[in-house]
Formats: C-alpha cells, sequence, structure tokens
C-alpha cells in the first residue's frame, strides 16, 4: 500500500474568545512543520519550519478537518518507538486580539485531533506592545512527552 495516503491524521482548530464563551470567525490559522533543533547547548529548542497549510475560520470559530501527514500508528507497538506521531506549529492571528502560538501540537495517524485556543482581545486604546512588553503573542506549547 501507498503510505502517503495510510499515514494521515486530521486536525481541526478551535478559536474562541480568551474564555472561551465566544466563538471567532475568521482568524488566520497557519500550521507549520515542526523543526524543533539543538540549539548547541544541549537544549531541544522549536522553531516554526515551512508552512504546510493556512485557512480561515468559519462563522462557529472553527477550521475545516485539516488532513496532514503523520508516523504510523504502528510505531506504537515497538519498544523504544516514543512517539507514534508528528508534531505541528499552529500560529492563529485575528485583528483585535492578541496572536496564539502552540507548538507541538500532536496529530495521530487516522485520528482528528482538536486544537483550542483562546485569543485574548486587546484594549480599545491601545496596541500589543503597551499591553504586554516586548510581546505581541500568547506562546502556548504543548510537552514533547514519550508515550
Amino acid at each position: 500500500m501507498d503510505n502517503s495516503t495510510e499515514n494521515i491524521g486530521f486536525l481541526t482548530v478551535n478559536v474562541r474568545t480568551s474564555n472561551g464563551a465566544i466563538p471567532i470567525e475568521n482568524a488566520i490559522v497557519n500550521i507549520y512543520e515542526n523543526r524543533g533543533f539543538d540549539n548547541g547547548n544541549g537544549d531541544f529548542t522549536n522553531s516554526n519550519g515551512y508552512l504546510i497549510y493556512s485557512t480561515r475560520t468559519n462563522k462557529s470559530g472553527q477550521t475545516d478537518k485539516i488532513a496532514l501527514p503523520t508516523k504510523s500508528s504502528a510505531l506504537s507497538l515497538s519498544p523504544g518507538n516514543f512517539h507514534p506521531f508528528t508534531s505541528y506549529n499552529i500560529f492563529v492571528s485575528k485583528e483585535g486580539f492578541f496572536d496564539s502560538d502552540v507548538i507541538n501540537a500532536p496529530v495521530f495517524q487516522g485520528i482528528t485531533s482538536i486544537q483550542p485556543i483562546n485569543l485574548i482581545p486587546l484594549s480599545e486604546f491601545s496596541n500589543p506592545a503597551d499591553d504586554i512588553p516586548d510581546h505581541d503573542s500568547r506562546f502556548v506549547e504543548i510537552p514533547d512527552t514519550d508515550l
């Protein structure tokens, strides 16, 4: 069988206001290949890789189901294979809100992963640099754990 069609997982991103109360329509959702690297000090650091998919949320604050390449679930059947999934980085932006990054969002073969993202509204008379010094986004990292 052709592994290119067999090793597919799915991702849906739900974007809402900071308390999850109101869906955010038309937010830009970018999915990046996770390209972690060793910075030379033995520290594993994540960085956005290639843009794989870009979409916008609907009136319910959700993206369509996005098909993404992933590792085979058969890897979980052998000892020593710690990651039977593929991690992706997600960047979400919408005018009037702080941007949000999610690092290491796992996608498993044949399963739809649902990633909730809560955006924080900007103050009415400010810009992001005034509200959070030296930052204009919210950063969330999902630990890269051994399963």
